[in-house]
């Protein structure tokens, strides 16, 4: 891939061409437009001169010698003239001694200009025009040599193109320098990749320029995001290796023992201890599915997602038969990542599943700036006294393996880091309800959602 830096100059140099070519070919074309329309001016005035000098004798055409212009008796002077009328009699100037001019035969009021080229391969302009003088018809042809003003064009042409030519390559040389001292305000932000990379920093410096700052954000949010995740695996590993001590220690006991005749109550006690480390295993296995695959994509479409959910939650809890209904009121893919919503929905609903006699709703809206998560099942409910528990902070229910809380202290995690809230209650369904509040921003936005 080209670098961005020869594609700046690529382009700059490919529109500095253009535009300077440009301006060539208009400023070439508009000086020799404007000289000659000069010439062709005057050439038209000298052709009036000539024709009220104009006089008849014994039929012949002849010029006044004391209106006549020296320069036209001049041989080869470069200014020339011929008189035609309709009967063949034909004038010229003496300054085109043995030479000839070619004409073209014109109506009155006719006017005709071109170039030509006339004696010793002068490089003329033609002026031409058809008069009435009595009862004759007349052709007026006038001409000048243009050779040396062309010359002096030529020069002032070669010299702009010279100057176009280095104004270009100056131009080219500043551009580079300027995208050179552009880049240098990027060096802090390679530091910090090298850093981050080294594990010395956390984010990326936000001292870059506006162009490139919203990307800087989406990837400190996206650092952010992996952080928190970070830190609950942690915890869930915490969890996980706390849960699994008890029941190992406790096998290991009666394992060690001198004897491994076990009693009906012996055995009873294994298979139960046995029985909690399998249940454990499934638990973090199921926060596993339910957290789903993909990237870290920082917006959740509910349409798209909330369909996955539900047949997963089914297949998961197939043998209850439940009725699993989720329903987005919110238009459009919400501005907050996808792999928090659906280990949130997932924890909710499964604990919902886990308690439901048949039935679980879930609703999505957005609520003056905050999404709200509504969850509810028809099960057994949770006793009031126990309902202000659910939301203590540190409480790890996880850690439970009975009654409503399976997978809450990881919900609690992303509420908080959402700047939200979480509340249950009684449901209409008469089991549990859990609402959760997240702080919403446009999808559009650049600011990341403060970590807790």
């Amino acid at each position: 891939m080209i670098a961005l830096e020869t594609r700046l100059h690529l382009g700059l140099a490919l529109a500095l061409t253009v535009v300077i070519g440009s301006a060539w070919w208009i400023g070439h074309t508009a000086l020799h437009h404007s000289s000659e329309s000069v010439i062709y001016s005057r050439l038209e005035h000298d052709a009036e001169g000539l024709l009220g000098s104009l006089r008849r004798d014994h039929g012949h055409l002849r010029v006044a010698a004391r209106h006549l212009t020296p320069v036209y008796n001049q041989p080869l002077s470069g200014h020339y003239f011929v008189v035609e009328d309709d009967q063949g009699n034909r004038l010229r100037s003496r300054s085109l001694w043995d030479e000839d001019l070619d004409t073209r035969v014109l109506t009155p009021g006719e006017i005709a200009i071109w170039r030509d080229t006339g004696p010793d391969r002068q490089s003329l302009l033609v002026w031409a025009g058809g008069y009435r003088l009595s009862d004759r018809l007349l052709t007026l042809t006038v001409a000048e040599d243009i050779s040396e003003f062309d010359a002096e064009l030529d020069f002032f042409e070669r010299l702009f193109a010279l100057l176009a030519i280095g104004g270009l390559g100056l131009s080219l040389v500043l551009q580079r320098l300027i995208v050179q001292r552009a880049f240098t305000s990027l060096r802090p932000l390679y530091r910090d990749i090298e850093r981050l990379e080294r594990g010395r920093a956390g984010t990326l410096t936000e001292q870059v320029p506006p162009e490139i700052l919203p990307l800087v954000r989406k990837f400190n949010h996206l650092l952010e995001r992996f952080g928190q995740r970070l830190e609950r695996s942690r915890t869930a590993a915490g969890n996980l290796a706390h849960a699994l001590k008890g029941p190992l220690t406790l096998l290991r006991q009666q394992l060690a023992a001198d004897t491994l005749a076990l009693t009906a109550e012996q055995r009873r006690e294994l298979l139960d201890q046995v029985e909690r480390l399998r249940q454990i295993a499934e638990r973090q296995l199921r926060r596993a599915r339910l957290a789903g695959a993909g990237g870290a994509a920082l917006y959740f479409a509910p349409e798209e997602e909330l369909p996955v959910l539900a047949r997963l939650l089914e297949r998961m809890h197939a043998p209850k038969r439940l009725h699993i209904a989720l329903d987005s009121k919110v238009p459009g893919p919400l501005a907050v990542d996808r792999e928090d919503m659906l280990e949130l929905l997932g924890n909710l609903l499964d604990n919902a599943c886990k308690w439901a006699e048949g039935e679980v709703r879930a609703t999505l809206s957005a609520v003056a700036g905050e999404l709200l998560i509504r969850v509810e099942d028809d099960g057994p409910g949770c006793a009031e006294a126990a309902l202000a528990t659910l939301t203590e902070r540190g409480l790890r229910l996880d850690e439970q393996v009975s009654g409503h809380g399976l997978g809450l202290a990881i919900v609690r995690e992303i509420v908080t880091g959402y700047d939200g809230r979480l509340a249950f209650s009684r449901a209409a369904l008469g089991g549990l309800r859990a609402e959760a509040w997240l702080a919403l921003e446009h999808p559009t936005s650049d600011r990341a959602p403060r970590s807790a």
